[in-house]
């Protein structure tokens, strides 16, 4: 008996020998599916729940691992989660954030809120679902001015098999759904002021309803605003976001948080952004989302990635426009991590 207790506390130790385990499965987690093609699971996701399906698509486990203060078991380059399983057949899906579950729905911005899972349910059944709230026009993401939970989110459908002779290691790849955009209005006469209270920004999309594969249910049109705006100069010294930068300045900024960006085959589906002169209700902006970052795409890499991996790859854009007056003439579209950018003309549009 004194063996066997020994046997499972070296068991649940994430430093020891996996020998000393030799049954279920060992999962690890890796986030390199991203534009610097680098491993970021460690320093960046902190919590993780792994949905674990059996040959028939029905849910047998359901096991979820956070950091917490004092105990940070995601960030040791060893990590692996350790499933119990019978021998068997499995498939995997994985959902991971920047805290736990439980964190994130104590939250006071907008939340993605997972479909309740029990035994024995279908893999399709498991989705995620951004709340929103109906407002004079219509669905609104409500972010508390906050910035929303990062959402990765990963899959494997090919079967891992566990053995009651050995035990199986595998490794899973993550997608990050939530996407950053900052925004920056500028005249192109540079001595004009300009300030962001003075605009109305908006994302229209459709893409808050996440299914088990990470695809979209398209049904309901939503808008997102900025969850952040503030007024600057040029001078790097300048705290842009303290209340000194209230009023107007030479350039107006507005961050805004989305969930996964869709590229779809027909232009006219996708997620537009606008900028709306509140004094003259005339929309300055209006562009394709999705087709406007794309291009950087195209112009740097030179079509490495297709249109969709490249939007997934991306988490962090920056788009400048210059107004000529009530009119925008180009825009500079950036990467933030890379610093990649392209400017284009309104005309080549």
């Amino acid at each position: 008996m004194l063996l066997t207790g020994i046997w499972m506390t070296s068991c649940s130790l994430m430093d020891t020998d996996w020998e000393d385990c030799p049954s279920g499965l060992y999962l690890s987690f890796k986030y390199d599916y991203n534009l610097e093609q680098t491993d970021f699971f460690h320093a960046q996701v902190e919590s993780v729940t792994v949905y674990v399906f059996d040959e028939n698509n029905r849910l047998v486990l359901q096991q979820e691992e956070s950091n917490t203060p004092g105990h940070e078991p995601l960030k040791l380059p060893q990590y692996a989660m350790h499933l119990e399983l019978k021998p068997g057949a499995y498939k995997l899906v994985v959902l991971a954030g920047q805290r736990s579950y439980d964190e994130m729905l104590s939250g006071q911005q907008a939340k993605f809120i997972r479909s309740e899972m029990n035994i024995g349910d279908p893999m399709q059944n498991l989705e995620v679902q951004l709340n929103s709230q109906a407002t004079s026009e219509g669905l609104q993401v409500p972010n508390a001015g906050l910035p929303l939970d990062t959402l990765w989110h990963g899959i494997e459908l090919n079967d891992i098999q566990v053995y009651s002779t050995h035990a199986t290691y595998d490794t899973i790849s993550l997608i990050r759904n939530t996407k950053h955009l900052n925004v920056t209005l500028r005249q192109l006469d540079e001595t004009v002021p300009i300030d962001i209270a003075d605009y109305d920004m908006k994302i229209q999309d459709r893409n808050t309803h996440l299914l088990w594969d990470n695809t979209w249910n398209e049904q309901e049109t939503v808008a997102y605003v900025p969850y952040q705006t503030w007024n600057s100069d040029d001078r790097p010294s300048v705290d842009t976001r303290s209340s000194e930068a209230a009023g107007e300045g030479l350039m107006a900024h507005a961050d805004f948080m989305t969930s996964r960006i869709c590229y779809r085959q027909h232009g006219g589906d996708d997620a537009v952004f606008s900028v709306r002169d509140k004094a003259t209700g005339k929309e300055q902006v209006q562009i394709n989302l999705p087709d406007m970052l794309t291009r950087l795409s195209t112009h740097v890499l030179s079509s490495r990635y297709s249109p969709q991996e490249f939007l997934d790859r991306c988490s962090d854009y920056h788009l400048t426009f210059f107004l000529n007056g009530s009119t925008w003439e180009y825009v500079e579209v950036t990467v933030g991590a890379l610093s990649w950018s392209v400017r284009i003309q309104q005309i080549d549009l």
